[in-house]
């Protein structure tokens, strides 16, 4: 359920408790990036083949039904594609729902969106975003002159994935900079130069299923098929703590500590003194975000020993979690710092006062990490500002909300309403 290990911390030791996450389903309707100011450029109407669907090569099938475009690759290995009469910018956001017919238990078969593919035919190039049945994304790319029927950039495993329900994809593509999501949750953010942009020309997009080995029939239908104009998208997740815990925040208990999904809450009972507690959701996030979140201490201990805190910029480097750590003390004061696994590193900000700072108060904590700056925020008012020190940079981060005992023997913590986006 959880690891514990003791720390030296400075000021003082303490038990660092990470609250792993308790396996959950992937609600369809989670909580997604906002999707606003968007002009549609497609949405398909089904019923009949009005938008003049293509299927490249001799591998598969075609047939649009009353509700569904459907793709059947009917040869062991091989991949099957469509592509409507329609061309479409460079800057798009695409969204479709598949849906896998009688999945193969093997997980050897796969299915993905197309973006910038240049000819209709077999010779086409383009962008392939998919994932496969083992639960696994799929980040690929099919150049010119294509030996395969593409070249992999990159993959990775997605959480509480299953062929049984309902699979959704979208991508948001500008320039050369690509967003993938799938079931409403941010798998990654590229940035690929393998394809040429052609600005005077537009491009088509596409479906695609298709066959690994052992495995020689797959159909999938795809619904919901829709392609937007791009716009920056700013909002990153917002989370009201639902008690299904669609984005997969660490809960349980341990000796130390309690973490747990409450009324639109995420609950932290810290049970003993000296003791970090804290938890992620499942979802990654780019290195700039501006995160904001309210959070109160519902039984403030009369010495104020306690704490509870936001961090940015985490990811995993062996057994140990990197990251920065902005946490407000009962005292009434703050501290940023860089942490390895509970460690202190690098103290950016020492204890500094926090002006009316009402320890048994609902508060704001924010904070806005753009390059190497961080700017730290309490109820609207910045409270410090500080650089960041070389820690390695990664392709995508994770969160944390954190609560915490000094000299305290207990301690709560009750976060609500958490917002992630990108900077202004």
């Amino acid at each position: 359920m959880h690891d514990e290990e003791k720390r030296a911390m400075s000021p003082l030791s303490r038990v660092l408790i990470l609250m792993i996450a308790i396996s959950l389903l992937c609600l369809p309707n989670a909580p997604s990036a906002a999707q606003t100011d968007r002009r549609l450029l497609f949405e398909e109407t089904f019923g009949g083949n009005y938008s003049g669907w293509k299927l490249a090569g001799d591998f598969g099938t075609l047939r649009v039904t009353q509700n569904a475009v459907v793709i059947t690759v009917s040869e062991e290995g091989k991949a099957a594609w469509i592509t409507p009469a329609l061309t479409v910018p460079d800057a798009v956001e695409i969204e479709v729902e598949a849906r896998v017919i009688a999945p193969d238990t093997s997980g050897n078969w796969n299915l993905a969106v197309l973006l910038r593919v240049s000819e209709r035919d077999f010779e086409g190039t383009f962008y392939h975003f998919g994932v496969a049945g083992n639960g696994t994304w799929e980040f690929s790319v099919r150049p010119p002159e294509a030996t395969s029927y593409v070249d992999n950039i990159a993959y990775g495993e997605l959480a509480d994935f299953s062929a049984n329900r309902p699979i959704r994809l979208r991508v948001l593509a500008e320039g050369n900079k690509f967003t993938f999501y799938v079931n409403n949750r941010l798998v990654r953010q590229f940035t690929d130069d393998t394809l040429a942009l052609s600005p005077n020309r537009e491009q088509f997009f596409g479906l695609m299923a298709g066959t690994y080995s052992g495995v020689s029939r797959q159909t999938v239908e795809f619904r919901k098929i829709a392609v937007y104009e791009a716009v920056p998208e700013r909002v990153l997740l917002r989370e009201t703590f639902p008690s299904s815990n669609p984005n997969d925040w660490g809960i349980g208990d341990s000796d130390n500590s309690r973490v747990r999904l409450k009324d639109n809450a995420l609950v932290f009972e810290v049970l003993k003194a000296n003791v970090l507690s804290w938890s992620q959701p499942a979802q990654r996030f780019p290195q700039d975000i501006d995160l904001q979140v309210q959070v109160i201490n519902d039984a403030p201990t009369t010495n104020r020993e306690w704490s509870y805190g936001v961090g940015v910029r985490a990811y995993k480097e062996g057994e140990h979690t990197l990251f920065y750590l902005f946490e407000v003390r009962g005292t009434g004061e703050f501290t940023f710092t860089a942490q390895r696994g509970g460690t202190t590193i690098s103290t950016l900000i020492r204890a500094t006062r926090i002006p009316n700072f009402d320890p048994s108060a609902r508060h704001t904590l924010r904070v806005r990490a753009v390059g190497p700056i961080f700017t730290l925020f309490v109820d609207g008012v910045q409270v410090g500002r500080a650089r960041s020190i070389a820690l390695r940079s990664q392709a995508d981060y994770g969160i944390l909300l954190t609560a915490g005992t000094f000299a305290a023997p207990t301690s709560q913590a009750r976060f609500t309403d958490l917002v992630v986006r990108r900077p202004r």
